[in-house]
């Protein structure tokens, strides 16, 4: 981690609490986002509102079939976008 980057992190982590009324966290399978996610509710007292990962493209996209990617992906938009509209109302 560089020396501003570092500066940050302990700013963002140990300073003041900052009014956030929302973040978002997006990224690839198994990075850490979850974790990450954890982490912010837990330092900025929030709740945490994770996508549904139950997908049915799921498995052809970890065996390599051609055109899981794109469905797979499609239907995780497409959940997510339902699942933060519900829980703006």
């Amino acid at each position: 981690m560089g020396h501003r980057a570092g500066y940050y992190h302990e700013n963002l982590m140990s300073g003041p609490k900052i009014p956030f009324r929302h973040i978002a966290v997006e990224g690839p399978i198994g990075v850490g986002k979850t974790s990450l996610v954890q982490r912010l509710a837990d330092r900025f007292e929030g709740v945490m509102v994770l996508e549904d990962i139950t997908n049915p493209f799921l498995p052809s996209f970890y065996e390599g079939r051609e055109g899981a990617a794109s469905r797979c992906r499609s239907t995780f938009c497409c959940r997510g976008f339902n699942s933060n509209a519900r829980s703006l109302r």
